[in-house]
């Protein structure tokens, strides 16, 4: 049996209403007009699998790793099954995009980092970026 409860957070300025189940923590990301349904990824052992493993997710859906400080990120494509793109953020500005990865096995060789401190990282399905136009100065929003 699931469980499901709401759990109200301040960000950015604003309340957040979250849904917190078996499968992870759960919200909305809003990049300019684009809605992103993203599980997110609050312990170290859920942000070191990252999607991992997954042989796709949802088109608007994505993985949002919230870290407790502010500093360069850097992460590889292990045992990925489909291309991503890997949004680095900083106090709700995207700072850089390292777009459309391709999928590494268990010993990935590349590695993509971000080009300064940063305190959040969004994953979504490769090419996503460029299909919508998002790039790095855009504004990032968590909602419900």
């Amino acid at each position: 049996m699931a469980i499901f409860l709401i759990v109200n957070e301040k960000w950015a300025g604003m309340t957040v209403v979250q849904a917190d189940n078996n499968s992870g923590r759960q919200a909305i990301v809003r990049i300019n007009q684009q809605e992103i349904q993203v599980e997110i990824a609050s312990t170290l052992d859920r942000q070191y699998r990252g999607l991992s493993g997954r042989e796709s997710i949802c088109a608007d859906c994505g993985l949002l790793f919230n870290f407790s400080d502010s500093e360069v990120r850097s992460f590889v494509m292990r045992d990925m099954e489909f291309p991503l793109d890997i949004i680095f953020i900083e106090d709700g500005v995207i700072k850089n995009i390292a777009a459309a990865l391709k999928p590494e096995g268990s010993k990935p060789t590349r590695i993509y980092a971000s080009t300064g401190s940063v305190d959040q990282v969004l994953e979504v399905n490769g090419g996503y970026c460029e299909r919508y136009n998002i790039k790095p100065g855009d504004s990032i929003r968590l909602e419900q």
